[in-house]
C-alpha cells in the first residue's frame, strides 16, 4: 500500500519497462536491417536465375497462396455458420475445439497424414482397390500442396468465423426469429454485418501463411513444375550456392510479404487465437430445422471432418505399427528428439519472455498516450521476413566470421523464436491492455508499481494466457523445419528432419512411427506448459 501521499496521476508514467520494451524493439529491427542489408549486398551480383524465372515463381506463389486461402474460406464459412446453427450438438461442441488441433500439428506430421490418406498407398486408394476400382494416382503436385493449406487453414477459418457470429447479440437473433427472416435474408442481414470485417484480414492473414510455407512445398510439391519462392531460396543456397540467386528471391518475397502484413494492419481482424468464453444458447431460426438445412449443415461438417480429422487418424492408425519402437533403437532418434526438444523450451521461453516485456511495454506507453509503433513495427516485420528469408540473411551475413554449421544450433533457436514471437505477442497483448484498463487506477491507489505490481497483480492474472503462450511458441518450435534445412547436418539434425528424411528414402513405416512419436511429442510439450501455468495459477488463488 501507499506509504505516503502521492498523485494519483502518475499511474500514468510507462516505468522502466518502457525502455526495455523499446531496446529489444531495437535489437530486433537491427538484427532484421541486418539479414536484409546482408541479402541488398548479394543480390546484385550476378547469378543463374533470370528475371522471368524470378517473376514466374513468383507468380506461381501468389496463386497457390491466393487458391489456398479463398478455398480455406469455402469450407470455413459454411462450417462455422452449421457449428454455429447447430451449437447444442455434439459434433458441432467437438468440432471446435478441434479447431485448435492443426495450429500446433507439425507441417511434416500433417504432409505424412495427408500422404497416408490420399497417396497412391494411402486408405483411400486400398478401399478403392478393395471395391475392384483404380486406385488414386500419386498425391503429390498443385493439389496436394492446396488440400495440406486447406488442413491447416479451414480450422483457422473456422475458429475465427465462429467467434464472430458468437459476438452477434442474442437480441438480434430474437429479433430475426420473430420475424422469420429468410436463410439468405438472415445472412445479409444479421451475420454479413459481423463477418464482413473479419473476412478481408483473415484472407490476407492465410495469403501470407501460405506463400510463405516451405515444408509443405518440398515435401508434396513434387519436383520443380510446383515450387516456391521459399523453396527456391533454399535450392539456390542449399544445393547451387547461388547466393546472389537466393537473395533476389528473398527480396522480392520480402517485399511481396511486407505489402501483405501492411495491408493485414489496417484489415484489423479478430485475433485467431481467440476463443468466445461463453456462448449464448443459439435460438432456432426460420428453416433450421428442415431437412435441405440439415443436409447441407451435415454435408459440410463431414467434408470438413474428412479433410481435416482423416489425417490425423490415419497417423494414429499406422504409426502404430511394428517400426513405433524400431525407430527408437536409432541413435539419430535419440539426438534429434533430444536436440528438438530442448531448442523448443528454449525457443519458447524466450520467445514468451520477450513477448511479455514487448506486450508490457506497450501496454505502459499506451496509458501514457505514448507511440506504439516502434514495438509493433518490431513484431510485424517477422510476419514479413519468413524463416527462410532470415536464415538466408544470417548465413550470408555469418559466413565470413564463423562456421554457419557450428552455429546452427542457436540459429535454428533464434529462428524458430522469431516465429513464434509474433503469435504470443498478440496473445500476451490483448490480455495486458484489458487488465491495465480495469486494475491501473486501482494499483495507482494502492502505490502499487513496477516489480511489486508484476509480482502481485499482473503475473497472477496472465498465468494461463503465458502457459498458452509458451506451449504454443514451443510446439511450433519443435514442428518448425525451415530453419534446420538450412542450416542442418548429420552432426545436428532435429526430428521434423530426420523425418523428412526418412520419407525422402520411402521408409513409409518408419516415417510413420516418427510421425506419430513427432505429434506425440508436440502435443506433451504444449499441454505441459499449458497445465503447469493451470497448476500454478490455482496455487496462487489458493
Amino acid at each position: 500500500m501507499a506509504t505516503r501521499a502521492q498523485p494519483i496521476a502518475d499511474w500514468r508514467r510507462p516505468g522502466p519497462i518502457s525502455p526495455l520494451g523499446l531496446g529489444i524493439a531495437t535489437g530486433l529491427l537491427a538484427l532484421a536491417a541486418a539479414a536484409i542489408g546482408a541479402l541488398i549486398s548479394v543480390a546484385g551480383r550476378g547469378s543463374t536465375g533470370t528475371g522471368a524465372d524470378i517473376v514466374h515463381v513468383a507468380m506461381f506463389t501468389a496463386m497457390q497462396a491466393c487458391l489456398s486461402a479463398l478455398l480455406s474460406l469455402a469450407l470455413g464459412l459454411p462450417v462455422a455458420r452449421a457449428c454455429w446453427r447447430r451449437a447444442s450438438s455434439w459434433r458441432a461442441a467437438w468440432l471446435v475445439p478441434f479447431s485448435f488441433l492443426p495450429v500446433v500439428m507439425p507441417t511434416t506430421v500433417a504432409a505424412a497424414g495427408l500422404i497416408a490418406v490420399w497417396g497412391q498407398r494411402g486408405f483411400v486408394s486400398e478401399g478403392l482397390t478393395f471395391l475392384g476400382l483404380d486406385g488414386l494416382p500419386p498425391i503429390y503436385g498443385l493439389g496436394a500442396v492446396l488440400l495440406a493449406h486447406v488442413f491447416f487453414n479451414a480450422p483457422l477459418m473456422l475458429r475465427v468465423l465462429y467467434g464472430a457470429l458468437a459476438s452477434i447479440p442474442a437480441a438480434q437473433w430474437r429479433l430475426s426469429a420473430q420475424w422469420g427472416l429468410s436463410e439468405w435474408d438472415r445472412f445479409r442481414l444479421v451475420e454479413w454485418p459481423v463477418l464482413r470485417p473479419v473476412i478481408p484480414g483473415l484472407l490476407a492473414l492465410v495469403f501470407l501463411l501460405c506463400f510463405t510455407s516451405f515444408s509443405l512445398i518440398l515435401m508434396l510439391g513434387g519436383g520443380p513444375a510446383v515450387t516456391t519462392l521459399e523453396v527456391n531460396i533454399y535450392t539456390a543456397l542449399r544445393f547451387d550456392f547461388d547466393m546472389a540467386l537466393a537473395g533476389k528471391l528473398a527480396l522480392v518475397q520480402l517485399v511481396i510479404c511486407g505489402l501483405v502484413v501492411i495491408m493485414l494492419t489496417r484489415l484489423t481482424g479478430r485475433s485467431w487465437a481467440a476463443t468466445p468464453r461463453s456462448v449464448s444458447a443459439a435460438l432456432e431460426q426460420s428453416g433450421e430445422a428442415t431437412w435441405r438445412c440439415r443436409i447441407t449443415d451435415g454435408g459440410a461438417l463431414a467434408l470438413f471432418v474428412i479433410i481435416t480429422m482423416l489425417p490425423v487418424i490415419a497417423i494414429l492408425a499406422r504409426g502404430a505399427g511394428p517400426h513405433l519402437f524400431t525407430v527408437t533403437s536409432w541413435p539419430a532418434f535419440h539426438q534429434s528428439a533430444i536436440t528438438s526438444v530442448l531448442i523448443a523450451i528454449a525457443s519458447g521461453s524466450v520467445a514468451t519472455g520477450l513477448a511479455l516485456v514487448l506486450a508490457s511495454a506497450r501496454t505502459r506507453r499506451t496509458a501514457a498516450a505514448l507511440s506504439v509503433w516502434p514495438l509493433d513495427l518490431s513484431i510485424s516485420l517477422y510476419l514479413s521476413v519468413s524463416a527462410i528469408v532470415l536464415g538466408t540473411g544470417l548465413f550470408i551475413l555469418l559466413r565470413s566470421v564463423a562456421d554457419v554449421f557450428v552455429l546452427a544450433p542457436l540459429l535454428v533457436m533464434l529462428g524458430n523464436m522469431l516465429i513464434a514471437l509474433p503469435f504470443a505477442y498478440r496473445i500476451l497483448t490483448g490480455r495486458l491492455a484489458a487488465l491495465a484498463a480495469t486494475h491501473d487506477r486501482l494499483c495507482a491507489g494502492l502505490g502499487l508499481r513496477g516489480w511489486r505490481r508484476l509480482r502481485l497483480v499482473t503475473l497472477p492474472a496472465i498465468t494461463q494466457e503465458l502457459g498458452f503462450a509458451a506451449g504454443l511458441s514451443a510446439a511450433l518450435s519443435l514442428g518448425d523445419m525451415t530453419i534446420v534445412a538450412l542450416f542442418g547436418s548429420q552432426q545436428f539434425q532435429t526430428l521434423p528432419w530426420l523425418l523428412y528424411q526418412t520419407m525422402a528414402r520411402y521408409r513409409a513405416g518408419e516415417a510413420a512411427a516418427l510421425s506419430l512419436w513427432l505429434l506425440g511429442l508436440t502435443f506433451l510439450l504444449f499441454l505441459a506448459f499449458t497445465l503447469a501455468a493451470r497448476i500454478l495459477r490455482r496455487r496462487r488463488h489458493a
